[in-house]
């Protein structure tokens, strides 16, 4: 079944692997985190299912997701403002 929001792991991959945007910094660090967590908005597997965004965090050992959902309009507003 889905992960965080109902979406499926391999779909948070798949946007991040096939995103359309990504912005590294984007947000002041999480509680307890010293690292700024980056933003990729990217594709689902399923064609024409809506854009994903996923929040991560740099660490020593990788990287890690933590915030994944179907795009909201203020991210989706970030794509149109890169173009």
């Amino acid at each position: 079944m889905g992960g965080q929001h109902g979406v499926d792991r391999e779909d948070a991959l798949h946007a991040m692997l096939n995103y359309d945007a990504r912005f590294p910094g984007f947000d002041v660090p999480r509680a307890g985190c010293t690292t700024r967590p980056d933003l990729w908005i990217g594709p689902q597997r399923r064609r024409g299912a809506p854009l994903l965004e996923v929040m991560t965090e740099t660490t020593g050992s990788g990287i890690i997701v933590f915030h994944v959902m179907i795009a909201r309009p203020k991210f989706l507003a970030l794509l149109e403002e890169g173009e």
